[in-house]
């Protein structure tokens, strides 16, 4: 391996200086440049022309002569000289290069991307790896090690994984239905006049929620992911019940926040135990803390 190793270094110190010769025009000049003495450069041109069996230069004058198959190398080795340094670069900032596996939900990403766009201000050869899907597939792939974090929404069983919460946010509703546009809080007594988009997500969450008031909602739709919720709701198809950040992809449709207490979800920043050395997760952490303070 070590002599293969060394054939091929030589190879390309062989094609280096042989282009540097062809650019010097002369085997001296182009030891001067590269701070050689003559012989030894000599030496390597008649080698390389030994290895390839061909005679390259046309001698016997003040400036070297190419013959056609020196032209011929000249041409390739300028191709191979180009092609060893991206290669050099490209494997160099490869091996620099850092990457964070993050998880997100419809409703969570909104809060990343600012986030995500600092981190890369601050490291260039950072890398993110983005998986978008509902909070329990995002478990699953936490506890499985295909994640290094996610920011997840309660309710939610996270038994065995660190869990930093960040924010509690009220839910709101949302839709373009005449009578509903008016402003101020919405009660659950009067969202049971409504037809309502359920995200899927939180199924049970509401409807607990609406039982123990002893209120019976009227569900239009339920779908498994917020981003459908919303464009139903734009269609006049009923309230969607989101989570209050969603605000912030809203255009063009009304929202009220529901006014009641019992009716909170929680943003969670969860990652594995093992992944709490790793540095990129603590900066993360701090700037979505840093960031959901200034929002």
């Amino acid at each position: 391996m070590d002599e293969f190793r060394r054939y091929n270094k030589m190879e390309i110190r062989q094609l280096r200086m042989f282009r540097e010769v062809v650019d010097a025009g002369s085997i001296s000049e182009a030891a001067r440049r590269m701070n050689l003495s003559q012989p030894p450069l000599s030496y390597h041109m008649k080698m390389l022309e030994q290895e390839l069996g061909v005679t390259l230069f046309l001698r016997g004058k003040k400036n070297i002569e190419l013959t056609s198959a020196g032209k011929l190398l000249y041409e390739r080795a300028q191709t191979m000289l180009s092609l060893e340094r991206a290669v050099s670069r490209e494997v160099s900032k490869e091996g620099k290069k850092k990457t964070l596996r993050i998880g997100v939900t419809p409703s969570t990403s909104i809060l990343l991307n600012p986030v995500l766009t600092r981190l890369h201000e601050e490291d260039e050869n950072l890398v993110f790896e983005i998986s978008d899907a509902t909070s329990f597939r995002l478990r699953e792939r936490l506890e499985k090690g295909m994640l290094d974090c996610a920011l997840l929404r309660s309710p939610l069983r996270l038994d065995g994984l660190d869990v930093h919460p960040l924010r509690k946010e009220s839910f709101i509703a949302v839709g373009n239905i005449d009578d509903f546009c008016v402003k101020g809080d919405i009660t659950l007594g009067e969202l049971a006049d409504y037809p309502l988009i359920i995200y899927r997500r939180y199924e049970p969450f509401l409807h607990n929620t609406f039982n123990n008031q002893g209120i019976l909602p009227s569900i239009q739709a339920v779908c498994d992911d917020a981003r459908t919720a919303l464009s139903m709701a734009q269609s006049g198809i009923g309230l969607a019940l989101l989570p209050h950040s969603m605000v912030q992809v809203i255009r063009d449709i009304w929202y009220r926040t529901v006014a009641e207490n019992s009716l909170e979800t929680e943003i969670l920043f969860v990652c594995r135990k093992q992944s709490q050395s790793n540095p990129l997760i603590g900066q993360l952490l701090n700037l979505l803390v840093e960031t959901i303070q200034d929002s």
